[in-house]
């Protein structure tokens, strides 16, 4: 199978990608971009046939998508690779420039890339998607001809109030992101019936759609979902919280949970020598960090706390109580939630968050939404921790004894791990806490960080989609457990040893 036009793109550019191809395909183009169309066992040559076979090369770029050229990496890079191979096969190449990217300067890419920069690129724009496509045709950038038996006749464009994925016959359509003011389009050749699955990317709720269309139809489905946000209070938090103190407990509902203060300074970080027989490549080298203040939770957010404010519990563990319902746990609407002074995390009772089990089996979408609301909730500016923030406070910042784990040279002391969780996690607090009084910073749940990932040893610009988790896991052995130890994983990822922990910066 050949195609007439590539479509070379970031994954984090995938949104546009996805939707260049579909607007193509309905003008009756032969359109690639889709990689599980390709063998998987020999990808690399199948992908550089397309373009070989190709007669435009679209390139979508952004910012950071040719930061490989900047440390020297280009050609280990496969959208650099697509890039040169276009070139050398003397395509033609569309930019596609995406929010306010410029073209690089030639003197910025190496040799082999810089004929990119003589490439003319039409102002961009989401709102005039399909005026920018055919403006192309018009001015003759695109030269592939459209097949007049490949144009779809209708289109569907998905709208959605909330994360979710279609899917027509078993296969996946689209994946809609926050409120999807920007359509997804699904172009489709004959009039009648259609049938589609539609899953909550967050609750999992699912909805089967039926739709109608007829020729030549442009028809609108909107998905959608019921709001969870089951506590909402009717009268507003105070705008300006003084937040002082060694701890500062907020109360939720018939909830509380503690943040402790963890005093500003500077703290050597990464393989430093207590760490240095396990410290894996990207630990090196160890150095010296400067941070000022800030409150970081007591315990990692546990599912009473994340019911509450989402609506629903996907942890793969759960203690009895998770397992009510909803209805049995949450606050009604209009209940006024009175603050005290704030955060630690868990308890029934009014002192702690012992006895519930963490949350975990949560994408890092999922823990950034989890800590929108709660700011909204509560009008406190809550954030998850930055890697530097996170092992700063699993140290013991000022305090550290500079331990190789978070309180203790001794694992079983202080985490559930591999050799004593009994393959589940357990209820926070029921280790020994660090030299801050903060609970299961290594062992239990990995914890999300808001930190792209990237390398201690290179001075760049972190980029992409995936970030830092710290911490360690019930089903991960000692070494891995370690205050130092550094775990990218891309954004969508979730398992039952993967959860988060809040932080509040003073400003």
């Amino acid at each position: 199978m050949t195609y007439d036009i590539f479509i070379s793109y970031k994954r984090k550019s995938l949104a546009t990608a996805n939707n260049l191809y579909y607007r193509l395909t309905a003008k009756g183009y032969s359109t690639f971009f889709d990689l599980d169309e390709m063998k998987k066992d020999n990808f690399d040559v199948q992908l550089l046939n397309y373009i070989e076979n190709a007669k435009d090369v679209f390139v979508i770029l952004e910012e950071g998508s040719l930061d490989a050229c900047k440390i020297g990496k280009w050609e280990e890079d496969w959208f650099c690779k697509e890039i040169k191979h276009a070139i050398d096969a003397h395509k033609n190449i569309i930019p596609i420039l995406l929010g306010g990217y410029q073209m690089p300067k030639a003197e910025t890419l190496p040799d082999e890339l810089k004929e990119l920069t003589l490439k003319n690129a039409p102002e961009f724009s989401y709102s005039f998607f399909e005026e920018y496509l055919n403006k192309l045709i018009e001015k003759g950038f695109i030269t592939a001809e459209p097949l007049a038996s490949n144009k779809a006749t209708s289109v569907f464009k998905f709208y959605s109030n909330e994360n979710c994925q279609v899917l027509k016959e078993g296969k996946l359509v689209c994946s809609l992101e926050g409120m999807a003011d920007k359509p997804f389009y699904l172009p489709v050749s004959r009039k009648g019936d259609y049938r589609f699955k539609c899953i909550n990317s967050v609750t999992t709720e699912t909805q089967i759609l039926k739709q109608h269309i007829d020729s030549d139809e442009e028809k609108d489905v909107d998905i959608q979902w019921s709001d969870h946000k089951p506590f909402i209070p009717d009268q507003e938090w105070p705008e300006t919280t003084q937040i002082s103190g060694d701890t500062y407990i907020v109360t939720l509902g018939n909830i509380r949970f503690k943040m402790i203060r963890v005093e500003g300074g500077s703290l050597e970080i990464g393989a430093t020598k207590e760490q240095e027989d396990c410290a894996e490549k990207n630990e090196y080298p160890a150095h010296t960090i400067t941070l000022p203040p800030f409150y970081i939770a007591q315990f990692p957010v546990t599912q009473n706390i994340w019911e509450l404010v989402m609506g629903y519990n996907k942890s793969y563990f759960k203690s009895k109580e998770e397992k009510l319902s909803s209805s049995q746990k949450t606050i009604p609407h209009g209940v006024w939630v009175t603050m005290g002074v704030l955060l630690g995390m868990f308890a029934n009772n009014l002192d702690s968050d012992k006895g519930h089990f963490p949350i975990e089996n949560v994408t890092l979408d999922e823990a950034k939404e989890f800590v929108r609301r709660l700011s909204k909730m509560t009008n406190i500016h809550f954030s998850l921790p930055s890697e530097e923030e996170w092992e700063y406070a699993a140290r013991g910042g000022q305090k550290s004894k500079h331990y190789r784990f978070a309180g203790s040279d001794n694992i079983e002391d202080i985490a559930w791990y591999r050799d004593n969780a009994n393959q589940s996690t357990h209820p926070v607090g029921e280790k020994l806490p660090n030299e801050l009084g903060i609970f299961d910073m290594c062992g239990n749940v990995w914890e999300w960080t808001e930190t792209t990932a990237h390398s201690y040893a290179i001075d760049v610009k972190p980029e992409g989609n995936c970030y830092i988790r710290r911490g360690g896991s019930w089903w991960h052995e000692e070494k891995n457990c370690r205050v130092s130890r550094r775990y990218a994983s891309d954004h969508s990822k979730k398992t039952s040893g993967l959860g988060l922990r809040l932080v509040i910066r003073i400003k």
